[in-house]
């Protein structure tokens, strides 16, 4: 009997070759063999997937020690379904995270990459279907469970896996009937650190040495030597804590006379993840408008031959900041630098019920009836505190090893900073509360979806195989429901502002951490500290990296940031300690949570613009003919072709935002020039008032596509196992619902600059696009494959994509009229481009068992693929040059154009040799991904494209059957200690350098597994 590692390798070698589309399998042994615990990471494995380790590809800050995205040949249009159904997370986006369903639920997992008629469209990319397990898979009773301790040996802490599932089937006098049940709760714990070179900026370096900005007086060029410098760095230390929950059942039945079958089932996929974050960073932004980063006096920067920085110690030049006229603890130099806390929760709940109905009236004919109902929540809570120091930073860079970073206290005399009394970061002294940010995402969605299948087959000697005919229809609702992220200033060095802080004896200036605080800015060393917590970075990036730290910082505390109630009480107390909530206030107003905020809707923290409601309709129907015959010299002709017709009807329900604003024109002092909107007509400045009274109009756009998809798949087997494929389709991807948002915040922009570009004030915005279309696709694949042996296979997959109306941001000029005003709005706004995208790329396959070697190398065995990708003439997001924010550094302005598809790893591998011998199972598996395109944009400033770089990561499991029924294991993820590098684009060559490296554990895992059949 075949069984284990073989067995998995068999099943799956077996649906790959006998498919009438070109797919790829994992098995759930294959699944159980390596320590995966979410499909993500399963996926990988498959030849052509990859996936990412960071949370969200626009935010390369924050890294996912499981992996996250799926990406499929290059491209992220990737179409999720449990079972050959739809399924979905609650969210902006459109499918299901993977990340978020416990592999221990699934029967299988197909990759299918070129789809017939009868599939729901949706899948450029591919479709990934998760097979969950039915009763009548086994033959009769099944019982099934498993143990698990997983240790993470960087955070150091333990989290157990427990599994089990009973099946059964019997037989009575209306037919067989079959119940199944399953449960897994799987916990992850885990810890990631991070070294990050900071805001990359080109500069000028003159003659004399000085370090100059591009532009200087009147936007001329400064004439020098084009350098690339950084602003500051940043160390970083997350830890994890995950927990899947997963609940499956299913209830068979199937007639005596086996025509008929019906079958129930269900599935809730649950997972909890909590997260800690304490980060240093320098304040870039701050440095970049306070004279730009600097090299220390007496010191210069050194430079490679692309004129990139390589090493020097970093200062910012502000010889003066605001408070220091009354207390000196803040220097007149140094990095303005945060000490970051964060803390996150997040639940992701699906719930998937369906029920399938299998008719045969006669020999020929097959009816299927299906309908299913999914529903899906999101819930997530994320809270930052910044706390706020000074120094310098040294910085280093070692090639791709982690750079050097070093933080330095300020030395200069005219301040009291790190004086003698108070000598460490660690001492609140030296630390003020800065700022804070809140998220919060509460979202849900449902679908029902029913369809209905006819089936005529036609006798063996013909060449039609069938006539397969079919209709489904769906309805779904998605209510995204997700705040901005909401920051704001506690306190700063400029002072309260409006009389904060200065009551008798006030220095005025921030809320230090060792001041004592009440609420009350009109009182002075009232009440008792804020909350806070020193953290030391213990065996920081495991001694790889030295610790920038230098005995750690005062925070506010992590934990506390995971209550959130409790903890918007604490921060709000230390913003009204700087600032006086009650008064007016001329300067900027200081951090209110979300659910404070103007214009919320009542009860709740989001404002109408962060409330995303998208209902969609589709109506589909499909005809589909297959065939196939022996030829006349042995050879095997079958396949099938279709066409499928699609019909979408999608409403994105939304605003008109017109918010209240005031444009006051005071009269100017003595020798200042007059605004230019103040010396703008009477009538046009009423129109501006007019125009801006806080009104708020319906905007439900309704938008209808359909396309006629055909489908083309032949295949032809030669014999000895050897087979060729040739298959076309055209296939479209609907865009996520967060880029079809339909609200338009619509605020008039009044600075002098934008009314000198446009002649008068202007709405300038980012919105989404109500009215965007799928991507198309034309899709080619040929493969030629051998299976040599039921193990055994070579092969190879060429394909082709061309892409039409990618998703890309542009920016259009457009006019609204409200209250009887007409302004121009200049929208940033999805599009789908006119050109034509093409991704080209092949895949190789080989796998083998050598049992032909002598004696105990029998059991060896060896499973490898290789993969292929390269893209051209995709449009990507571009800057206009002319921004004033890209002129004065802030934004990068890289020729994005030049830039891959996002996520497109060029080349990719897999290796995984095996032992199965005597009830003995080793199992090890390389995987290996070339350097990617991780963001176009960057969440923050540059905003500049990153890229991953390469990245292999080794995994292994030894397993050994005690008994039949009993096996025992260990397994290994990340025995490589692998490290995460990315990187910055930097100028319109493409030229990178360093951006961040991230390591985290090597996870360890114990597991006993039982299985009585």
């Amino acid at each position: 009997m075949v069984t284990g590692i073989r067995r998995s390798l068999q099943s799956a070698q077996a649906i790959k070759k006998n498919s009438e589309v070109v797919v790829d399998s994992i098995s759930a042994e294959d699944i159980g063999a390596l320590p995966d615990r979410s499909v993500t990471e399963a996926l990988q494995r498959v030849p052509g997937v990859s996936i990412s380790h960071f949370s969200a590809g626009v935010d390369p800050d924050h890294f996912s020690t499981e992996g996250s995205g799926v990406v499929v040949r290059g491209l992220t249009y990737t179409r999720s379904e449990i079972n050959g159904r739809d399924s979905f997370s609650a969210n902006n986006g459109r499918g299901l995270s993977f990340a978020d369903v416990p592999s221990e639920l699934l029967g299988g997992v197909d990759v299918f990459k070129s789809p017939s008629a009868d599939m729901i469209e949706g899948g450029i990319a591919g479709t990934v279907n998760l097979r969950t397990r039915l009763p009548f898979d086994s033959t009769g009773l099944s019982l099934g469970g498993t143990l698990e301790n997983n240790y993470g040996d960087f955070v150091k802490k333990s989290s157990p896996t427990v599994s089990v599932l009973a099946s059964d089937r019997w037989h009575t006098g209306i037919g067989q009937f079959g119940l199944l049940g399953s449960f897994v709760r799987s916990q992850v714990r885990s810890r990631a650190d991070s070294v990050q070179i900071s805001n990359w900026g080109e500069r000028v370096l003159t003659s004399g040495g000085d370090l100059l900005q591009p532009l200087g007086a009147n936007n001329l060029p400064n004439v020098g030597t084009t350098v690339y410098v950084p602003r500051g760095a940043a160390i970083r230390s997350q830890e994890f804590n995950r927990t899947r929950y997963g609940y499956s059942a299913a209830g068979q039945w199937r007639s005596n006379d086996d025509k008929m079958t019906a079958t129930a089932q269900f599935l809730r996929a649950d997972s909890r993840e909590a997260w800690t974050e304490n980060s240093i960073e320098v304040a870039t932004d701050n440095v970049l408008t306070a004279g730009d980063s600097q090299p220390f006096p007496g010191t210069s920067f050194a430079y490679d031959d692309d004129n990139a920085f390589t090493s020097g110690l970093i200062t910012g030049p502000n010889g003066y900041r605001a408070d220091q006229g009354s207390d000196m603890r803040t220097p007149t130099n140094g990095l303005q630098s945060n000490n970051i806390a964060r803390g996150n929760t997040a639940r992701y709940i699906t719930n998937d019920a369906s029920f399938n109905f299998k008719w045969q009236p006669t020999t020929r004919l097959g009816v299927t009836v299906d309908y299913q109902h999914v529903w899906s929540k999101v819930n997530v809570t994320d809270l930052t505190v910044w706390g706020t120091t000074y120094q310098n930073a040294d910085i280093r860079l070692n090639g791709s090893d982690p750079a050097y970073v070093n933080f330095i206290p300020v030395t200069n005399g005219a301040n009291n900073y790190q004086n003698a009394a108070h000598p460490s970061y660690a001492d609140p002294y030296n630390s003020f509360y800065r700022s804070a940010m809140d998220h919060i995402e509460d979202s849900k969605g449902n679908e029902d979806a029913a369809r209905i299948d006819l089936d005529y087959s036609f006798p063996e000697e013909s060449w039609l195989t069938s006539i397969r005919a079919g209709y489904r229809f769906s309805d779904r609702q998605n209510e995204a429901r997700s705040t901005a992220y909401n920051w704001g200033v506690l306190s700063e060095i400029w002072g309260g502002g409006d009389g904060s802080m200065t009551a008798p004896g006030s220095t005025g200036g921030p809320v230090w951490f060792d001041r004592p605080i009440d609420g009350n800015p009109t009182t002075r060393d009232a009440g008792v500290p804020g909350p806070q917590q020193a953290f030391t970075y213990d065996n920081f990036f495991r001694g790889q990296a030295n610790d920038a730290s230098n005995g750690g910082r005062v925070f506010y505390p992590g934990s506390q940031l995971q209550d959130y109630g409790a903890a918007v009480q604490q921060i709000s107390q230390i913003a009204h300690e700087w600032r006086n909530f009650t008064s007016t206030n001329s300067g900027a107003d200081g951090w209110v949570p979300l659910a404070q905020r103007s214009g919320v809707i009542a009860g709740t923290p989001f404002r109408p613009g962060e409330v995303n409601p998208v209902s969609e309709r589709n109506n589909a129907a499909y005809l589909a003919v297959r065939f196939g015959n022996d030829l006349s010299n042995g050879w095997n002709l079958s396949g099938n072709v279709g066409v499928r017709y699609t019909k979408t009807r999608r409403i994105s329900s939304g605003f008109f935002s017109f918010p209240n604003q005031s444009f006051s024109c005071v009269p100017p002092a003595n020798g200042t020039a007059i605004s230019r909107f103040c010396a703008l007509p009477d009538a046009t400045r009423a129109a501006a008032v007019a125009f801006q009274n806080g009104n708020l109009v319906p905007n439900n756009t309704k938008l209808t596509y359909d396309y006629f998809l055909p489908s083309f798949n032949v295949k032809l087997a030669v014999g000895g196992g050897l087979q060729f494929r040739a298959a076309f389709n055209k296939s479209v991807a609907p865009p996520d619902f967060g880029q079809t948002r339909s609200f338009y915040n619509i605020g008039l922009t009044t600075s002098d600059q934008t009314i000198l570009f446009n002649g008068g004030p202007v709405a300038i915005f980012d919105v989404g696009n109500p009215n965007l279309k799928p991507v198309r696709a034309d899709n080619y694949d040929l493969t030629a494959e051998w299976y040599f042996s039921s193990v055994g296979q070579l092969t190879f997959s060429a394909f082709a994509k061309n892409l039409y109306g990618v998703q890309s941001v542009g920016t259009q000029r457009l006019s609204f009229t409200n209250n009887g005003s007409t302004f121009d709005a200049i929208v940033t706004t999805p599009l789908n481009s006119a050109d034509t995208g093409k991704v080209r790329g092949f895949e190789v396959g080989y796998q083998q068992t050598y049992g032909f070697l002598p004696s105990v190398l029998g059991g060896l065995g060896l499973s490898a693929n290789f993969t292929y990708v390269h893209s051209t003439g995709v449009s990507q997001q571009q800057l206009d040059p002319n921004d004033p924010n890209v002129t004065a550094g802030i934004i990068s302005s890289v020729d994005t154009g030049k830039l891959p598809l996002q996520g497109l790893s060029k080349y990719q591998f897999n290796i995984g040799p095996f032992y199965q011998r005597n009830g003995l199972e080793l199992r090890a598996a390389y995987n290996w991904r070339s350097r990617n395109l991780l963001t176009i944009r960057d969440v923050i400033t540059p905003f500049a494209p990153v890229y991953a770089e390469s990245y292999g990561q080794l995994d292994a499991s030894v397993f050994y059957a005690i008994t039949p029924a009993v096996r025992m294991g260990f397994q290994g993820v990340n025995l490589t200690n692998s490290v995460t590098r990315t990187s910055y684009v930097i100028n319109d060559d493409l030229l990178t350098r360093p951006r961040n490296w991230f390591i985290n554990d090597r996870r360890f895992t114990f597991s006993i597994r039982v299985a009585i059949k």
